[in-house]
């Protein structure tokens, strides 16, 4: 695809997955709020309407994960039947997403390759810890009052484990 795609294409999959991620969240709790399921049903309930709703955000080109999270933000701040259990679930499932996540990732390395790409590996490893982490929390905390020593403590502590290999 050529850039002027791409650039257009950004700015609407991103307001597209926000708002479909917005309204498919308030859609989980509403329906939550009402559907009678059994005791262990609630769950797996938000589970599949996050599945469905990621489906329906990428088959109309928008950006499904970025529909997921927010209505991820939208139910788990949302008062709605069986709460707890739905965040308690929802967390082993993360687990268990980046326990198979990091497995995947092992079994694409070849020994035989490390060594090819060590000093590029450190390369872009450096920068990204280095500069561009610390420039993107810079640059998003700007309209907020956050001290220097807070934004330089945000940068240094901020996205880690699975979150910067998997946005990498």
């Amino acid at each position: 695809q050529s850039w002027d795609t791409i650039v257009l294409a950004l700015p609407r999959e991103a307001v597209l997955g926000t708002l479909l991620g917005f309204l498919g969240g308030h859609a989980t709790v509403w329906v939550l709020n009402r559907l009678g399921l059994a005791q262990g049903l609630h769950a797996p309930f938000v589970m599949a309407s996050v599945l469905v709703l990621f489906g329906l955000t990428s088959a109309i080109h928008a950006s499904g994960f970025l529909a997921v999270y927010i209505a991820g933000l939208v139910v788990g701040n949302q008062p709605a039947r069986a709460h707890n259990t739905v965040v308690v679930f929802l967390d082993a499932v993360t687990w268990l997403a980046q326990i198979v996540m990091f497995l995947l990732l092992g079994l694409l390395v070849w020994p035989g390759r490390l060594l090819d790409n060590l000093i590029p590996a450190l390369l872009v490893a450096t920068a990204l810890m280095l500069v561009a982490g610390p420039a993107a929390v810079f640059l998003s905390l700007a309209p907020f009052r956050f001290s220097r020593r807070e934004k330089t403590f945000i940068a240094w502590v901020g996205l880690r484990g699975a979150v910067g290999i998997f946005l990498a």
